[in-house]
């Protein structure tokens, strides 16, 4: 009761809006992609370079405005096959894919040459099954588990950074996380929270979002943004707007690359700038 008042009195920061945001590029990779290939997940190298995933096909591949400039993947437990890939983010001037099944990360340079894999170990779960995975700008990587509702630093993935079970929150109700530039980390729940953490683990404050069935967040222009498969936006400040998709196009992963957002959609890749 007390959370949908607040989210109805949240509407009126909403209705405010910014200006619309700029298209600076696009990618139409569904004309230059085999049918087949059907990205879900994305992280961008630079502006006009990103890395798709495909989670059907376990394939992954490096896409630019020529297509698809360099592949690897498959189904399989080998090097440069993956069992359940399920996020990957670039970091270290690497790619890391978390897989799930596997309980690791494994790495490729830019060209997705395999350079090897990291197991994830915990004292209290093995396996710990990765859900997700993000990284800040100190250099630390981590792995989210939703199925234990703990978050592990891949430098100390012994012992968990954040437990979510000391505060009575179901880790199979967080959709997405994300790291800021201090570090801080952001989990968006099925319950339209942001739960923010800083950088040690500590809970610094939780916060509601109204926009409809949520999927995805970033820090973005020193803002949290809170995104869904329509388009719509919503910052932790209040303020709401769109991306600019056709009606028929359905936003699957966000990214950030300096001051552009970057943004996948099931037809798309879209290089977006605030107005």
């Amino acid at each position: 009761m007390f959370k949908h008042l607040l989210a109805c009195l949240g509407l009126l920061a909403t209705c405010l809006g910014q200006d619309p945001l700029i298209v600076l590029k696009e990618f139409n990779y569904s004309r230059l992609l085999d049918d087949d290939l059907t990205p879900q997940r994305m992280a961008a190298l630079d502006d006009d370079h990103f890395v798709l995933l495909d989670q059907k096909t376990n394939e992954l591949f490096v896409f630019s405005y020529k297509g698809i400039v360099h592949h690897t993947g498959g189904f399989g437990q080998g090097g440069e096959s993956f069992s359940e890939p399920v996020d990957l983010i670039v970091h270290n001037l690497q790619i890391w894919v978390c897989d799930r099944y596997e309980n690791a990360v494994k790495r490729f340079d830019y060209k997705l040459n395999y350079l090897g894999i990291d197991q994830i170990q915990s004292n209290e779960y093995d396996p710990f099954y990765p859900d997700l995975i993000t990284a800040d700008l100190f250099g630390k990587a981590h792995v989210f588990s939703r199925q234990y509702g703990q978050l592990l630093s891949m430098d100390n993935s012994i012992r968990a950074l954040i437990d979510l079970n000391q505060y009575g929150i179901d880790g199979r109700c967080i959709i997405d996380l994300k790291t800021d530039n201090a570090g801080n980390i952001a989990l968006l729940s099925c319950e339209n929270e942001i739960i923010l953490f800083n950088r040690f683990g500590r809970k610094l404050r939780t916060s509601l979002v109204q926009i409809v069935d949520p999927t995805n967040i970033v820090h973005w222009t020193n803002d949290w943004i809170v995104l869904n498969s329509e388009g719509n936006i919503e910052t932790l400040s209040g303020e709401s707007n769109d991306v600019p998709i056709y009606e028929n196009e359905t936003v699957l992963d966000v990214d950030v690359q300096f001051k552009h957002l970057i943004i996948l959609t099931d037809q798309r890749i879209l290089v977006l700038k605030r107005s």
